[in-house]
């Protein structure tokens, strides 16, 4: 009940917004990103080697087809983590920046 009271007695609107915390919050976010597409593509490499060491040793040709397809998977996916890790930056930096912000995404 006293949480209640303490929110109607507050002198702030509701069109204020404290944003002391969102770059904290905001830098955060992009630490995990950054991580999580690391590894992603850290394990897209280490599958693409595992699979052509398949496609180099398969003894058949359905073996070789089925593992020719899924390297032409795996590298498609590298491409497409690659990409995300090029384009994603420069596009919420665009955003920030029409927004005002003076953050940038960029680690380098």
């Amino acid at each position: 009940m006293n949480f209640f009271k303490s929110l109607m007695s507050t002198t702030e609107t509701l069109n204020t917004v404290n944003t002391s915390n969102i770059t904290k919050i905001v830098d955060s976010v992009k630490n995990v990103m950054f991580a999580l597409f690391g590894l992603l593509t850290v394990g897209a490499v280490i599958l693409a080697v595992v699979l052509a060491y398949k496609f180099f040793t398969a003894s058949d040709e359905t073996k070789r087809k089925n593992a020719k397809a899924q390297l032409i998977y795996a590298i498609i996916g590298i491409v497409a983590l690659v990409a995300v890790l090029i384009f994603v930056p420069q596009i919420v930096d665009l955003v920030t920046k029409q927004a005002g912000s003076k953050t940038s995404m960029f680690m380098f």
